[in-house]
């Protein structure tokens, strides 16, 4: 037990003392390496970057766009987290692609052909959010990727509701998290929702899930 605590405690130094030396060396921010993702990143002309170290003294990280995205790094050793914020007013487009996959697939489930305008208003938002998602994320994704997520939420929702009685599906739609943001986007007029995702996808820039509802 002495010796694990003695191993813990020297890896934590370790660590401490990397990130320590990271930011001692990396005067110009710059130069600093992360991966080759985060640090082609950097080299992007409308990139502003700042590095520092943390009160647990891991190196951080912050990666400002000119589209008003920013990405937060935090190296632990060798593993590198990040988190993207999009302050540009528009909306996080990976948070409202996220909803809106899971508004179409509870209507498929719990509400189908109910609404058909509203569910290819759905479908068409989705197809916009995913060309801007395949062209504007940094990291690599295809249509089919996508296209796979979708349908595995779809069957997901779908095998809850499947088989039961009327009345059990009935509860279950109804104590379905996602169906108060149902509700509220097909109170929405079909100019409303229009106008909403063209602002959203008026700007390229990264798709990120925060802020989000």
């Amino acid at each position: 037990m002495s010796k694990r605590r003695t191993w813990s405690a020297a890896s934590d130094l370790i660590c401490v003392a990397a990130a320590l030396l990271l930011s001692a060396l990396t005067a110009d921010a710059q130069e600093a390496q992360w991966s080759p993702l985060w640090d082609a990143l950097t080299k992007r002309s409308d990139a502003k970057v700042v590095d520092g170290v943390n009160d647990k003294g891991k190196a951080t990280r912050r990666i400002d766009l000119s589209s008003g995205v920013s990405f937060f790094l935090e190296r632990d050793c060798d593993r590198i987290m990040s988190t993207g914020f999009d302050n540009s007013g528009r909306g996080a487009v990976q948070c409202s692609w996220e909803i809106y996959v899971g508004v179409r697939a509870y209507t498929e489930a719990c509400q189908p052909g109910e609404d058909q305008a509203f569910e290819a208003d759905l479908d068409d938002a989705i197809a916009r959010m995913n060309e801007f998602i395949v062209e504007n994320s940094i990291v690599p994704v295809t249509r089919s990727e996508l296209q796979d997520a979708i349908r595995q939420r779809k069957q997901h929702v779908g095998d809850v509701v499947r088989g039961q009685s009327d009345d059990d599906r009935r509860k279950l739609c109804e104590a379905n998290p996602i169906r108060p943001m149902s509700i509220a986007l097909r109170s929405a007029s079909h100019d409303l929702r229009i106008s909403t995702l063209n602002t959203l996808l008026s700007v390229k820039r990264p798709p990120v899930k925060n802020p989000c509802l």
